[in-house]
């Protein structure tokens, strides 16, 4: 008996940790931690990458993180990953359509921000996923603040609910 419960009890806890590893970010997620991340670095400048570079800090959550742009040297000044910070932005591109995703983000980014629709390789897999993401310019800064989240059905218009705009 002690053996079917202990056995019952793993098989739950093992559901429980899978269940946890799938916790996927929200659209509206990503962008309250887009605008918080932003409002951050309006305040410490260049003093605040530091942040974004930490894989288990406060702008990395669920299945998501916040990066940090500077489109003006067209490079990615702040990643979760350090391969990533200092890369060039242009060779970031669409793995369907071969788009310089964000370059196209720093040339469409507006005041109030913009979603981005582009597709993108699943962590730890060769699966493409369609991914929304959301960027908006830190005032004062040279800076731009983007996240993401794979979704499959959200328009532009529906994001763009999402933001106020």
């Amino acid at each position: 008996m002690k053996k079917i419960v202990a056995t019952a009890l793993i098989g739950l806890l093992t559901l429980a940790s899978g269940a946890m590893a799938q916790e996927k970010a929200t659209p509206q997620e990503v962008y309250e931690m887009v605008t918080k991340a932003a409002s951050m670095l309006e305040q410490l400048g260049p003093e605040g990458l530091a942040a974004f570079n930490d894989p288990k800090g406060e702008f990395s959550w669920k299945d998501s993180y916040v990066f940090i742009l500077n489109c003006q040297e067209g490079k990615i000044a702040a990643h979760p990953s350090p391969k990533i910070v200092g890369a060039d932005a242009s060779v970031i591109k669409d793995a369907k359509s071969g788009a310089p995703i964000l370059t196209e983000a720093c040339q469409a980014l507006t005041a109030k921000g913009i979603w981005k629709i582009y597709y993108w390789h699943k962590k730890d897999s060769a699966e493409l996923g369609r991914k929304v993401s959301f960027l908006i310019p830190v005032q004062g800064q040279p800076y731009q603040v983007g996240a993401g989240v794979y979704d499959d059905t959200l328009t532009i218009e529906d994001l763009n609910k999402i933001s106020g705009q």
